[in-house]
């Protein structure tokens, strides 16, 4: 893996299968095979805020979760390790930790690591910060699925 950094939305589509509005991830600072890095414009404009809590928008958690695993899955796209006609999927969330609210116009930064591989199964940690706080912390297992 030696891409150039940022990697920016539009190549985030060409190794994720998700598009707006569940693609979560805007871009990606930085990689290893292990590790990534990654930000995100909260857009006011999302529809999300029209529906949860339209009096005190916040992003929801489950939103949240996703935008973390979405980072992880990079980590596998970037390395071309996800086979063709496959997918990685989200399988459990065995932690997950809510600090502060995501408000609309912040910028959340993502942090994930990939802590245990094992024949298409994958463990990893991940956090979210906003504002160098932090709001988010997961732990969580994605698999490969075939189509």
């Amino acid at each position: 893996m030696n891409p150039a950094f940022p990697i920016e939305k539009d190549a985030i589509m060409a190794i994720l299968p998700h598009r707006d509005p569940m693609l979560f991830i805007d871009r990606v600072l930085n990689a290893t095979e292990s590790n990534l890095t990654a930000e995100t414009h909260v857009d006011p404009a999302w529809p999300v805020f029209d529906g949860h809590f339209p009096e005190f928008p916040i992003m929801p958690g489950v939103l949240l979760i996703e935008t973390i695993a979405q980072a992880g899955s990079l980590i596998l796209g970037l390395r071309q390790s996800v086979a063709p006609g496959s997918f990685v999927g989200l399988a459990s969330v065995s932690s997950a930790k809510f600090r502060r609210a995501v408000k609309p116009g912040d910028r959340m930064n993502i942090h994930v690591n990939l802590v245990q591989e094992r024949r298409g199964f994958y463990k990893y940690e991940g956090v979210i910060d906003v504002d160098a706080q932090r709001a988010v912390e997961v732990e969580f297992a994605a698999v490969q699925m075939s189509l």
